[in-house]
């Protein structure tokens, strides 16, 4: 008998702890998550989304014109002799005329930038023609064709030069190399206002020109 007791007395024990073991798991796991994972929660990082799917803030690399208002975001990124440099034992051309061929590509880069923000295509191949040719300013065209002729372009500003120097040239070809950087964001074109958020953008680039009456035009651009 007192066996028997006993015997019903371990098997009520265990039966309890299980019981409430499970009870536990139960409550801890569906009934209140949080309990597990109160640090993962906490830590929980958010997620940023594109502002919309017509997002165009990588659709190009590039830079600057006199009296576009682009312009008076531009800034030097150092004042020391590396900066606008030049190298006459690779260049047929006086330091007078390479000083030309360097601001004659940062205005062409003004040119596509401020480009993003005409009304329509028309407007905008006829700005980008005063500095690109050929077929890398068919490629831009290409590519704004699909945001401009749905209102979106972009505004583009803190535009800095870090360094711009003449690789090679000579009296009708140039080949320069471009280190800038720049924020930009969506831009409403029938509103005329910009949307979202900044993005800071980098570049270094290899950019080729080609000189065609008094313009130098800017013919290709490889990435560095």
């Amino acid at each position: 008998m007192r066996k028997k007791f006993w015997l019903i007395t371990v098997l009520v024990f265990v039966l309890g702890v299980c019981l409430g073991a499970g009870g536990y798991f139960l409550w801890s796991t569906t009934l209140n998550p949080e309990v597990n994972s109160p640090a993962e929660k906490d830590n929980a990082a958010k997620v940023g989304t594109v502002q919309n799917g017509d997002a165009v803030q990588n659709a190009l690399p590039d830079l600057s014109i006199e009296g576009n208002g682009i312009v008076d975001g531009i800034a030097d990124g150092t004042n020391d002799s590396t900066n606008n440099s030049t190298d006459e034992s690779t260049s047929a051309l006086t330091e007078a005329e390479q000083e030309a061929v360097i601001a004659q590509y940062k205005q062409g880069l003004g040119i596509l930038f401020d480009a993003w923000k005409a009304k329509d295509m028309t407007a905008f191949r006829t700005a980008i023609a005063n500095a690109y040719t050929g077929e890398l300013m068919e490629k831009h065209i290409q590519k704004a064709e699909g945001f401009i002729s749905r209102g979106i372009g972009l505004d583009v500003g803190n535009i800095i030069f870090d360094d711009v120097k003449i690789e090679s040239a000579d009296k009708l070809s140039a080949t320069v190399n471009a280190v800038y950087r720049y924020t930009a964001r969506d831009y409403d074109l029938d509103e005329q206002y910009p949307l979202g958020e900044e993005q800071e953008h980098q570049v270094h680039v290899r950019a080729n020109l080609i000189k065609i009456g008094q313009s130098w035009l800017i013919t290709g651009e490889t990435a560095i």
